[in-house]
């Protein structure tokens, strides 16, 4: 009965450590007008992203400036998944700070100002 509990204590904390270290969810999301775009983090290194946009957009671009800085990430384009649906992997922010993030649909730029203030994992 006792080693029962412990292994139930145990795979609790297991799981909460998994969550916390692996969050199924996107940390930020961000919309303007007919963009949505959810970020798996905020933070330096690789992240994935999803667009949500309009069934009829074609191409979906993604890339990040550090104004502050003068730095700027190469583009990322975005894998269509769905009609209105992409999702993009790679890195956007190479550093903390204060960032804009670019999504281009279909030529048309759309800019979110970001917040990174936290390094790799």
């Amino acid at each position: 009965m006792i080693r029962s509990i412990w292994l139930g204590l145990a795979a609790a904390a297991g799981l909460a450590l998994a969550f916390l270290l692996f969050p199924s969810t996107y940390a930020e999301e961000l919309t303007s007008g007919e963009v949505t775009v959810r970020l798996t983090d905020t933070r330096t290194g690789g992240i994935d992203v999803s667009v949500r946009v309009p069934a009829r957009t074609s191409e979906v671009t993604l890339f990040a400036t550090m104004p502050g800085m003068g730095h700027m990430t190469p583009a990322i384009i975005a894998e269509r998944k769905t009609p209105g649906v992409f999702r993009a992997t790679g890195e956007l922010f190479s550093m903390t700070g204060e960032w804009v993030l670019t999504v281009e649909v279909d030529g048309e730029p759309v800019t979110f100002d970001i917040t990174v203030d936290q390094g790799d994992r």
